[in-house]
């Protein structure tokens, strides 16, 4: 009895396992295969690149440095899983490979530091998880990028992932991974308005426009709904990259602080409106966002088991 519906819901089973391992089994950087990606395409950047080239030319081979390596990945990978002997099983391994979850173990870290007083190792751990210039942030502004990375990275790094490997199967899921490898490795040696990023940036906004958005709007209604639709309507709309802005009007709105603003990167100021329009953000306010994500974290994945079992039931 207990093996058939093992079996029934095997599915569910990889899902499940694919999280746990997610958290409690933390590969290395050293050999993790998103680092062997992230270095490819960051050699293929520095090769193709060339300053005398036109803006066309920057966005033609934009799209091949881009596109090239990941059809050849997703393809060599949906070979494999014919000839793999349990196909869904090597699907929750690609899973597992997606799911980041190392972005809330930095910020407990970072919110150590400042609570200790050493503001210069909080930004050099800073700089692991953002793309951004740290060297002049102060300790309002090191708090405020460290908010503002750790929302972005888990919506775009464990949520969003699971929708699409949900909705569309492990390799659309594995797709959108590999887009958002090749943006970060990219902004390290790149100004994010180069024409040779429009590619990437382009399509990870088309692929995650519906999604993050529903993701936000969901979440929303679990927390104070008349609030964070007043910042998605008077902040969100106005933000340099919409989807970016749904993400930081949630958390702001939730966490009744101040988000965004001003950044550079490379030494390039890039103006960017504040979003929120309460007090500005302190150390605490790390922890409190840790809770809003483990209660959101809880609150998703229960939602996901429930919808598995309705449409397993129908």
């Amino acid at each position: 009895m207990t093996l058939n519906l093992l079996q029934a819901q095997e599915g569910l089973l990889i899902f499940c396992l694919a999280l746990i391992c997610a958290f409690g089994l933390k590969l290395s950087k050293l050999y993790h295969p998103n680092t062997v990606f992230a270095l490819l395409t960051s050699n293929l950047a520095k090769r193709v690149v060339k300053k005398h080239n036109s803006d066309a030319q920057h966005t033609l081979s934009g799209s091949l440095a881009c596109f090239l390596p990941i059809l050849t990945v997703v393809v060599l990978l949906y070979a494999l899983s014919y000839i793999s002997f349990y196909p869904q099983w090597f699907g929750g391994l690609i899973l597992f490979l997606c799911l980041d979850t190392h972005f809330e173990t930095r910020a407990r870290r970072i919110a150590k530091l400042i609570s200790h007083g050493q503001k210069g190792s909080a930004k050099q751990l800073l700089t692991s998880i953002v793309s951004r210039d740290t060297d002049k942030l102060s300790e309002v502004g090191v708090i405020k990028a460290c908010l503002d990375s750790l929302a972005l990275n888990t919506v775009r790094h464990f949520y969003l992932i699971i929708i699409f490997y949900i909705i569309a199967g492990p390799y659309i899921a594995l797709t959108y991974k590999l887009l958002l490898l090749c943006d970060q490795s990219w902004r390290q040696q790149l100004s994010i308005r180069h024409p040779f990023m429009r590619p990437v940036q382009r399509s990870i906004y088309l692929l995650e426009w519906l999604p993050l958005r529903g993701f936000a709007f969901i979440m929303a209604l679990t927390q104070n709904f008349s609030k964070t639709r007043h910042y998605f309507k008077h902040y969100a709309q106005h933000y340099v990259n919409k989807n970016s802005g749904w993400v930081m009007a949630l958390f702001s709105a939730n966490l009744n602080v101040q988000l965004a603003g001003p950044r550079f990167y490379n030494n390039e100021r890039f103006d960017n409106i504040r979003i929120g329009s309460d007090r500005q953000p302190v150390v605490e306010d790390i922890q409190h966002m840790l809770k809003l994500l483990s209660s959101m974290r809880l609150f998703w994945l229960g939602l996901t088991a429930l919808i598995w079992f309705a449409i397993n039931l129908i």
